[in-house]
């Protein structure tokens, strides 16, 4: 064995031991996402159907289940699916007055759970699109020098974990993190820096260059606050072994947090996948010319004992 492949081997065994040493057999945890959303009609025209919309964390993930979607008021709400149909979003159209502020409000109630990809069973997921597969932007999987790293890695390791594993290992080789707007996975090589955006998706485009299908993860961390204007943190997915196993290659460098290859503590909400919008809204066609007279805000909170707060 190559001194490369022992320093892999015992790289290997320390995430296991990690993983299992982290505490993976804890309960679920109760925990609501409300997203609250708040137009001021400043102009002397009533918004007859303003529709407003608002992406829903992921019900297929290692780490949560979707246990409800609350909306308490008269109109109700749909529910559809994103364009890839791999999340979903919720949908709400109402009516706002001239001169008047109005305030809507959603609630999805979770169960977060400590995972560890071990201990699931295989072959429970459908088999991923082709899109997985693709080259997209800031997932630059067919660049000549994404295509070399991974020729590298399928030359250095032999098993489909192994290359994967590497593959999650790399981005905290090469890339010194600092938080900076979103520049994707080529960037990263060429400059050697980027943040937890650049980490996942140089793992993604590695894993996509090698023939496994991975996508990106939109999460809300919530280890240090519970409000947000957005999410504030990308991580990813690669289906191996018949799943979708999550990966985590900017917060494993630091242990604290508990996540990592396949192994992750409840200290986060996966919003939605692959740069999915996070929410978007839509005018009716008698307010179009007005919609400068408006604002709108987005607002979002996590209540960690699983109750709304307002």
């Amino acid at each position: 064995m190559t001194g490369r492949k022992k320093l892999f081997s015992t790289l290997l065994l320390l995430f296991d031991w990690l993983g299992a040493s982290l505490g993976f057999a804890a309960s679920a945890q109760p925990v609501t996402l409300t997203a609250e959303v708040t137009v001021v009609n400043n102009s002397d025209r009533n918004i007859d159907g303003y529709v407003h919309r608002f992406s829903v964390p992921v019900s297929d993930h290692m780490q949560q289940k979707l246990v409800a979607i609350r909306y308490d008021y008269p109109e109700g709400f749909e529910r559809k699916a994103h364009r890839r149909g791999d999340s979903d979003y919720v949908e709400l159209r109402w009516n706002i007055p001239a001169r008047t502020t109005s305030v809507r409000r959603v609630h999805f109630d979770l169960e977060l759970s400590s995972y560890n990809y071990r201990k699931v069973p295989d072959s429970v997921d459908p088999n991923p699109a082709v899109y997985y597969l693709q080259p997209r932007k800031y997932i630059e999987s067919n660049s000549s020098a994404i295509q070399r790293l991974a020729a590298q890695i399928e030359r250095t390791y032999e098993t489909d974990e192994e290359r994967l594993r590497a593959a999650f290992l790399l981005p905290q080789q090469m890339i010194e993190y600092r938080v900076q707007p979103t520049e994707g996975a080529l960037y990263a090589i060429k400059h050697g820096k980027g943040d937890c955006t650049e980490f996942a998706a140089l793992f993604v485009a590695l894993a996509r260059a090698m023939g496994f299908p991975a996508r990106m993860t939109t999460d809300f961390l919530f280890t240090s606050r519970t409000e947000f204007r957005q999410p504030n943190h990308h991580s990813a997915e690669v289906y191996l072994h018949g799943k979708w196993i999550p990966v985590d290659p900017n917060l494993a460098l630091d242990p604290k947090f508990g996540y990592g290859f396949g192994v992750g503590k409840a200290k986060k909400i996966v919003l939605n996948r692959d740069f999915s919008w996070v929410w978007s809204n839509l005018w009716p066609k008698s307010f179009r010319g007005y919609s400068r007279y408006t604002d709108v805000n987005v607002h979002w909170k996590i209540h960690r004992d699983g109750k709304d707060g307002y």
